[in-house]
């Protein structure tokens, strides 16, 4: 009797245990997502060619963090994160605008912080994005504000030229 008693208590325990470890491991997954999908997608890497060959080294890229890492990486060019960025002049602001400029930004204030850090271009994947704060799918629209930003290219990742705007 007590045998039984014991394993019922066990089977309980066990699916309590269940229960709860299922709940977790689904608002984990949910929450671990954008760092278990990739973070650079195969047409980064094919508009990195774009990049190699319209742009000259040390060219600087309004990007995230793993956007900014790629163009460094795989073209000698800079990106606005990602790298040295950290040892840069206040890193923290740096982070915080650029998370601004994809983020909620209008079309002037994103071309005003994409002058500001010096950027030619802007990055834009086709997937979430990282600035340092949180995972984000960014808009394109203020981007095709033609005043501020030209589409220079687009495989679905866009790469948009920071226009010369008198002011």
């Amino acid at each position: 009797m007590n045998v039984k008693i014991g394993n019922i208590l066990v089977i309980i325990f066990l699916i309590v245990v269940i229960f709860f470890s299922y709940s977790d491991f689904n608002k984990t997954t949910s929450k671990g997502k954008h760092w278990m999908d990739p973070v650079v997608s195969k047409e980064e890497i094919a508009a990195i060619n774009w990049v190699k060959n319209n742009t000259a080294e040390r060219t600087t890229f309004a990007a995230c963090i793993f956007g900014g890492e790629l163009i460094m990486g795989l073209s000698l060019r800079e990106g606005t994160e990602g790298g040295d960025w950290s040892i840069v002049k206040n890193p923290v602001e740096r982070m915080s605008e650029i998370n601004e400029m994809f983020a909620k930004a209008t079309s002037e204030r994103a071309y005003e912080i994409a002058r500001k850090y010096g950027a030619k271009y802007v990055w834009l994947p086709n997937r979430s994005i990282f600035c340092g704060y949180k995972w984000f799918y960014p808009s394109r629209q203020k981007f095709e504000n033609k005043k501020y930003f030209k589409k220079v290219f687009d495989n679905g990742v866009a790469i948009y030229e920071v226009n010369e705007v008198e002011k």
